[in-house]
Formats: C-alpha cells, sequence, structure tokens
C-alpha cells in the first residue's frame, strides 16, 4: 500500500477490505483464506497503470466506509451496478470464511494442600511448556477430555476430598477443566511450601488462582 500510495508505483493492494469489496463485486464464494489468491487476481485485473495510488486509496476507503461488513450502503456505491452480490442479494455473506475448528477439550486435577500454621503446598512449573517456571498447584498431566480424567499421583499422603465443581480456563489452543483436591497435609522438607504471609493469590497464573478461588467460595 504504502508504494502504491506513496510513490504511485503499480503495486496490487489487497487488504481485508479490498477482500470484502473484490468477494462481494464478483460474488465470490470461495471462504477466506483460500479465496485470497483468486480475490488478488481480480484486484490486479482491475487495477490501473495510472493513478495507481488514488485507485488503492479509493478501493480501501470504499471498503472501509461504504461496502463494510454488516451494514454496507449499496445505494451510494459506485460499483452498484456490476456488483454481482448486490443483484444476487448475497451481499450479507461475503466473503465467507472458512469455520474455525472447535478447541479441543483437556482435563486434569489439581491438589491444594496447607499445613496447619497456613503454609500452601505449592509446585515449580518445568521451565518449557504452559506456565513454564512459574508458581502453581501440584497436579496431573493436562490430557485429552476423550480419555479418563487423570488423577495424577497426590504429592503428598493426606486424606485429599474433591472441591465441589471445577475449573474452567480456556487457553489460546485448547479449553480446560481441572478437578481441585483438597486436604490439611502434614510438613515435609522435600515438598515446596509457600508461608501465609507470602502467599498471594494475585500472583498465581490465572487457571491456577481460579482453583484457589473455587475452595474459597
Amino acid at each position: 500500500a504504502i508504494s502504491s500510495i506513496a510513490y504511485d508505483l503499480r503495486h496490487v493492494v489487497v487488504d481485508g477490505n479490498v477482500e470484502r469489496v473484490m468477494a462481494r463485486l464478483y460474488d465470490i464464494h470461495t471462504p477466506l483464506p483460500a479465496a485470497k489468491a483468486e480475490l488478488t487476481a481480480e484486484a490486479e485485473r482491475l487495477t490501473p497503470k495510472l493513478r495507481t495510488g488514488d485507485y488503492a486509496q479509493a478501493v480501501m476507503d470504499l471498503g472501509a466506509t461504504i461496502c463494510t461488513p454488516k451494514s454496507p450502503t449499496c445505494d451510494v456505491c459506485p460499483w452498484r451496478e456490476p456488483c454481482k452480490a448486490r443483484k444476487k442479494g448475497t451481499a450479507l455473506e461475503l466473503p465467507q470464511k472458512t469455520p474455525k475448528k472447535p478447541k479441543p477439550v483437556r482435563h486434569g486435577t489439581v491438589y491444594l494442600g496447607r499445613r496447619s500454621d497456613g503454609a500452601w503446598l505449592m509446585e515449580r512449573r518445568p521451565d518449557k511448556g504452559l506456565l513454564g517456571g512459574m508458581l502453581g498447584w501440584p497436579g496431573s498431566d493436562w490430557i485429552d477430555a476423550d480419555a479418563p480424567r487423570p488423577t495424577g499421583t497426590p504429592p503428598t499422603s493426606a486424606d485429599w476430598k474433591a472441591a465441589e465443581g471445577e475449573v474452567r480456563h480456556t487457553f489460546t489452543h485448547f479449553h480446560l477443566l481441572l478437578t481441585v483436591m483438597t486436604a490439611s497435609v502434614d510438613s515435609d522438607e522435600q515438598l515446596l511450601f509457600l508461608g501465609h504471609n507470602d502467599f498471594r493469590p494475585s500472583d498465581l497464573p490465572t487457571v491456577m488462582r481460579k482453583a484457589f478461588d473455587l475452595i474459597e467460595k
């Protein structure tokens, strides 16, 4: 866009607005992103040899102000006559997009243990992977929800009981459901405890804080 608008060089400008204009102008129903090559080819065909910068700016403005996603004002569009989507009544359907795949669901178990002096049993997560290097609750791996819910190995022997409800959290690529187990635990030098005065729920990763909030209801 810069080379076309600033230097008037003939480069095809294709942004989201231009894609929408081309899809409607030619009634192209191939869903994005597969349609990008076809839409670019149509934009290339229409790009003039002269005053390409003015043309590029005009088409982008057309998409931004007239050929808008939800409420196109076709009556004032300079391309209303040749627009195939307007004639067929399909403008609001275009451009089509490939439906996003539903996020997979994983589940797991976390253990919230507390000593008699108020210290919380914690675990530092591995440096690599989600929540790398952060403090959180000991727990199981997070596996696909189609498999039996993993319990993992409790971090220490105690009378673990399941809290009512479950934690629901969404990461970028999956949804997570966590069962929360609670117990009073004994001191153990091999375990990591965080003293009552040093523990701040706000310091926890969001998913771990949700587990804490669940038992504090």
